[in-house]
C-alpha cells in the first residue's frame, strides 16, 4: 500500500533528512555496514547455534564484538578512531511517540487471524502464511509490489501482489516465498505436495453476497395438549 512518495511524507512526518553515504564508504552508515556482518552471521554464527535462544545471542554478541573491534577501515583516520563503535556510536536518534508510528504506518500494515490450513484472507483471496500458527495473529504489509506476512517481526511469506491505490483493492498475489522459521508446524503431511501441487494462493470472485433467508419454523404441541379458542 505504500509507494516511494509515500515514505518521504513518513520521513517528513518524522522530521528525518535523509542522507547518502558516498560510493565505497559503507562504514558512514552503521546499518549500511552491518549487512556485511550478516552474511557472516549466516556463515558461521547461525550454522553453529544449537537452540532457537542461542540463536538469538550469538549474533548479538558476534555484532558488539565487531563494533567495538579495529576495523581495516578506520586504520588512517586522524582522529584516532579505529573501530565502528567510535566511529558512529555516538550517533543516537530521538525518541518518537508510539501512537504517533502508529498512525504513520498504520495504513501500510493488515492484521489478520491465521486459520486451522495456515491462511489468511485478505478481502477476495486465501493466501497461505503458516500452518503452526493457526488462531495467531499476523501483520500483512503491502509496499511497492510486494506483500510480506510476519508474525513477531518474523518473515513469514513475501509474494508479488498487484493494488489498486483508487479502490483499495487487491488485484492479483502470485509467486509465494515462504520462509523457514521456528513457527513452522511439527506436524508432517499424509502426502507431501510439489510446489506445483501445493495452491499457496487463491481467488474468490467479487460477486455480491446474497443475504441469507431464515425462515421461523413452526412450533409443534406438546403431546396431549390442544390450545383452546
Amino acid at each position: 500500500m505504500f509507494r516511494a512518495g509515500d515514505y518521504v511524507a513518513i520521513l517528513k512526518a518524522l522530521e528525518i533528512e535523509p542522507t547518502y553515504i558516498e560510493l565505497r564508504k559503507p562504514w558512514q552508515n552503521l546499518i549500511e555496514a552491518q549487512c556485511k556482518v550478516q552474511l557472516r552471521l549466516a556463515d558461521f554464527q547461525f550454522e553453529h547455534a544449537q537452540t532457537f535462544e542461542e540463536s538469538q545471542t550469538r549474533p548479538a554478541a558476534f555484532v558488539e564484538t565487531f563494533n567495538t573491534t579495529w576495523h581495516w577501515a578506520h586504520q588512517e583516520r586522524a582522529d584516532k578512531r579505529r573501530t565502528p563503535d567510535e566511529v558512529v556510536g555516538w550517533v543516537r536518534g530521538r525518541p518518537v511517540d508510539l501512537e504517533h508510528l502508529r498512525r504513520l504506518f498504520g495504513q501500510g500494515q493488515l492484521l489478520r487471524t491465521v486459520n486451522l490450513y495456515g491462511f489468511i484472507s485478505i478481502q477476495r483471496f486465501p493466501i497461505y502464511a503458516e500452518a503452526g500458527l493457526s488462531r495467531q495473529r499476523v501483520s500483512i504489509w503491502i509496499a511497492e509490489g510486494q506483500l510480506h506476512i510476519a508474525y513477531r517481526e518474523t518473515l513469514l511469506a513475501q509474494y508479488r501482489c498487484t493494488y489498486d491505490r483508487r479502490q483499495h483493492r487487491l488485484r492479483e498475489v502470485s509467486q509465494p516465498t515462504l520462509s523457514q522459521t521456528v513457527f513452522a508446524s511439527p506436524q508432517l503431511e499424509l502426502i507431501e505436495l510439489d510446489d506445483a501441487q501445493w495452491i499457496k494462493v487463491q481467488q474468490r470472485s467479487w460477486s455480491q453476497r446474497t443475504p441469507q433467508q431464515t425462515s421461523r419454523g413452526e412450533q409443534l404441541l406438546f403431546a396431549g395438549f390442544e390450545y383452546q379458542s
